[in-house]
């Protein structure tokens, strides 16, 4: 997916055109009855390198805020010079405020992540940031470009997941730089090739 290319190039059903001011003022989503809106500082699409996404990741899984995972598997496939790209955009079960399951509220926004993996498509992600995180990071994108990034982003249906299904079979050290964890069973480390070995030992 080029970024540079406009929306209609994706070959996804359309949203509002790039150049549409009003979209702006969709983003994020209108907000849910009984719920306060989302400050200012949260309608801005904020370009980030690699560093400083996969640090976003990491602090949503340090701190347990319960939506996007990173880690060594996604530093590894994310372009190492690539631009990435995030904007607040909550569901309305995300609203800020909303019973987090765990007898506190939601205080973290939902975020849409248009991220560009190594082999340059870009898919999207949804990640949680906290407020006084996202407010900190340094906001360098023209409205109209922010606009037209944002309609980008709801028209890319495949996601990390979709894209790692694709990716698995050739994912290895030798292609990635990623090295797999081992996968435990009930009966310990599960090693395919002593497996493989066990069962031509067995023929």
């Amino acid at each position: 997916m080029d970024l540079d290319g406009p929306a209609a190039d994706s070959g996804q059903p359309q949203g509002p055109a790039p150049d549409d001011p009003a979209a702006a003022s969709r983003c994020p989503a209108g907000t849910p009855a009984g719920r306060e809106p989302l400050p200012a500082e949260a309608h801005v699409l904020k370009a980030l390198d690699v560093d400083t996404i996969c640090a976003l990741y990491e602090e949503a899984g340090r701190l347990r805020l319960g939506l996007g995972t990173g880690g060594p598997w996604l530093r590894a496939h994310l372009a190492p010079d690539g631009i990435h790209y995030l904007v607040p955009d909550p569901a309305s079960y995300y609203w800020p405020g909303n019973a987090n399951g765990r007898g506190g509220t939601i205080r973290w926004w939902q975020c849409t992540a248009l991220l560009r993996m190594r082999d340059d498509e870009q898919v999207r992600s949804m990640i949680a940031v906290l407020p006084e995180t996202f407010t900190a990071l340094p906001s360098t994108l023209a409205r109209r470009e922010q606009v037209r990034l944002v309609n980008l982003a709801r028209n890319i249906n495949r996601d990390t997941t979709l894209w790692g299904r694709d990716h698995e079979i050739e994912c290895g050290p030798d292609q990635c730089g990623y090295i797999p964890e081992p996968h435990y069973t009930d009966e310990g480390l599960r090693n395919p090739e002593a497996s493989s070995t066990a069962e031509t030992a067995d023929e």
